[in-house]
This record gives structure tokens, C-alpha cells and sequence, in this order.
């Protein structure tokens, strides 16, 4: 790789590059991938085998992408997965890998190049608006239905749903990111 490539994958913080040589099935990172993976960074750089990949995935996502591994290096097609890598849930960084086989002249797999991205801000802030999204359109159908549930003289189901529009306040509260207005 050139050296103003990597400079460049270093820099990024949150992009790295792998190649996998498929004769002898290791592989060589540079840039974030090798910290994605909790490897060492100079010995994933000079290449490591395929398995030590693999074992810095999440252990529930490994069997998926080695599936999707397999069939990129046996078909010479495309790979693309998006899985957690590191520890426990919590500590897992969300990683969005694509790349290629490249092939010779008779159609064989050479080898397979790509990139890693660091995803997981970017789906944990997806993730948060889902969250509210969903929130707000309970919210909603309360508010909706808190009138007919006062005609009807419901006054159990009533109280219930504004302990429910209570309770939903109290989650935006606690779960709001949003800088506060010093003057409130």
C-alpha cells in the first residue's frame, strides 16, 4: 500500500484496509482495522492468519461472516458485511466491511482486498432515533385516545394512560442529549 494511502487510513481514525492473501489465507490491516479487531498493529500489518480475524469478531456474529468469507474467497465475488467486533455488547464497535476478489487470468482468486469503517456512532445515533421515533408515536396514540377514554367514563383507563404519558416523559428526560437552556 502507498505510503500516502495509509498516512492517509491512520489519520481517518475510523477507516482501515485489509488484504487477504488467498493461497496462504492471512491477512494483512492497516489503519483502524487492526484496532477494530483488538490485534496489534504491527503484527496485523505484516499479516495474520484468517482465524485471528475472525476471533476479533463478536462472538455471535462470527459464524455469519465467516460464511460470507468463504463464499467471497470461493466464488471470487464481492464480500460486504456489517457486524460488532471486540468484547461484550456494550464495548462492541459496529464495523461496515466491503471488498473484492481479485482474480487471475483464468478466473481464480488472487486475493481479496477492502475496507473497514467504524459504523458505530452513526448506528447508535440510527438506533436512538428509532427509539424516539417510536416514543413519540405512542405519545400520540395516547394523547389520541385519552379523550375517549374520558367520554366513555373509563376513569381507570384514564389514569392509566396519563401514568403512561408520565412515565414516557420521564424516559425523554432521562434519555434527552439535547443541550439544556441554562435559564430553565
Amino acid at each position: 500500500m502507498k505510503a500516502a494511502l495509509q498516512s492517509a487510513l491512520d489519520a481517518s481514525g475510523y477507516v482501515g484496509a485489509w488484504e487477504t492473501d488467498l493461497a496462504t489465507q492471512t491477512v494483512a490491516f492497516t489503519g483502524k482495522a487492526a484496532d477494530l479487531l483488538g490485534l496489534e498493529p504491527a503484527h496485523a500489518t505484516s499479516g495474520v492468519p484468517l482465524t485471528a480475524f475472525l476471533d476479533g469478531l463478536h462472538p455471535d456474529d462470527r459464524d455469519e461472516v465467516a460464511h460470507l468469507v468463504h463464499e467471497a474467497h470461493r466464488t471470487a465475488g464481492r464480500f460486504e458485511a456489517e457486524f460488532r467486533a471486540g468484547g461484550s455488547d456494550d464495548g462492541a464497535c459496529i464495523v461496515l466491511a466491503r471488498g473484492r476478489v481479485e482474480t487471475n487470468s483464468l478466473g481464480q482468486g488472487l486475493r481479496c482486498i477492502g475496507i473497514m469503517v467504524d459504523v458505530t456512532d452513526t448506528r447508535r445515533l440510527e438506533h436512538a432515533d428509532n427509539q424516539m421515533r417510536m416514543i413519540s408515536q405512542i405519545m400520540d396514540a395516547l394523547v389520541e385516545v385519552r379523550p375517549l377514554a374520558e367520554r366513555l367514563g373509563a376513569r381507570t383507563l384514564k389514569t392509566l394512560i396519563d401514568m403512561a404519558l408520565i412515565d414516557l416523559g420521564k424516559w425523554l428526560d432521562d434519555h434527552d442529549s439535547s443541550p439544556r437552556d441554562p435559564r430553565r
